[in-house]
């Protein structure tokens, strides 16, 4: 794929001006940062963090600028583990369309209003994210070209994040849950630039399965359906997510089986052992999956997850 190089134009003025840095910076007057305009190629390197996978430094990368009829742009990730990861587990609202007018992130088929352009101290609005509705967010300083802004949601959790106009993106973001354990955070690691070049990944996801088991000391049944993607035809692959934990005196197996009875998924635990927040993909093959389960020990745990994947690869 072409990248396409912009090199921003400074203004000069009282009010407002562009701070000179990567295409796609905003304009900035001492009070207020306009929606920056992003440009294909344009990167932004950062260290993500969760309670599940500690410390993962990867690049998010615009991949399109044209994308729902040039409505929005497509940001995809450098790592297609970190793409897979994502599809399940939905911890990274930046990747995939993301609007042009309002840098809007999508959850639910919707646009989640992340930000509200310009940023003013003192503005607010709300937005849903991370599965909850009615995050309350605020403007809380604009100075020197950073915003930062914070976000509270009716269930207790906090979301506190900074929009840096230089880098024309978030220089950190940081979700903490009512408890105050920090989810997800997302801090910028000082390399970003205009003309990546490598290969960049998105995979739009569909929930499927998404069930915890516990305590059971029995065998039990479940099904899920794979029908493809609402609007866009099969699947690529089924992606999946495990994290297990058996007592000292439990065990455990697991068989995942499609209509056709092939099983691409299969565990055996043993006492004491554990699977740690592991993700796979199996094939998708249209039709009813069928999951058998034996647990026992009254500690033990399994808990998985299963998402239909539309990936998308850009060589850039």
């Amino acid at each position: 794929m072409t990248v396409l190089l912009l090199a921003c134009t400074l203004l000069s003025g009282i009010a407002s001006g562009c701070i000179s840095g990567i295409g796609g910076t905003a304009k900035t007057s001492e009070q207020s940062i306009e929606v920056p305009q992003w440009q294909v190629g344009q990167w932004w390197m950062y260290v993500f963090s969760t309670p599940q996978y500690g410390d993962t430094t990867t690049t998010l990368v615009v991949a399109e600028t044209d994308a729902e009829d040039g409505t929005a742009y497509m940001l995809g990730i450098d790592s297609q583990s970190e793409a897979r990861k994502h599809a399940v587990l939905n911890f990274n609202p930046f990747l995939g369309r993301i609007s042009r007018d309002n840098l809007s992130v999508f959850e639910g088929g919707a646009p989640q209003q992340v930000f509200s352009f310009p940023l003013e101290k003192g503005n607010q609005w709300q937005f849903s994210l991370f599965g909850h509705d009615g995050w309350d967010a605020e403007v809380l300083d604009v100075s020197s070209g950073i915003a930062v802004v914070t976000a509270l949601s009716s269930s207790g959790g906090k979301i506190t994040y900074t929009f840096d106009a230089e880098m024309g993106f978030l220089s950190s973001f940081y979700w903490n849950d009512a408890e105050g354990t920090t989810q997800m955070q997302m801090s910028s690691a000082e390399r970003r630039g205009s003309a990546f070049t490598g290969v960049a990944y998105f995979v739009r996801a569909t929930d499927l399965f998404d069930e915890t088991y516990g305590g059971l000391d029995s065998e039990i049944y479940d099904t899920f359906f794979d029908s493809g993607h609402p609007s866009d035809g099969e699947f690529d692959h089924l992606v999946w997510y495990l994290d297990v934990e058996i007592s000292s005196g439990g065990q455990g197996t697991l068989m995942l089986k499609d209509h056709s009875g092939v099983t691409p998924l299969a565990r055996v635990w043993g006492p004491s052992s554990s699977e740690g927040s592991t993700i796979g993909t199996i094939p998708s093959n249209s039709g009813e999956y069928s999951i058998t389960l034996t647990l026992s020990g009254s500690s033990s745990r399994v808990h998985l997850m299963i998402a239909g994947g539309l990936e998308t690869v850009w060589e850039m």
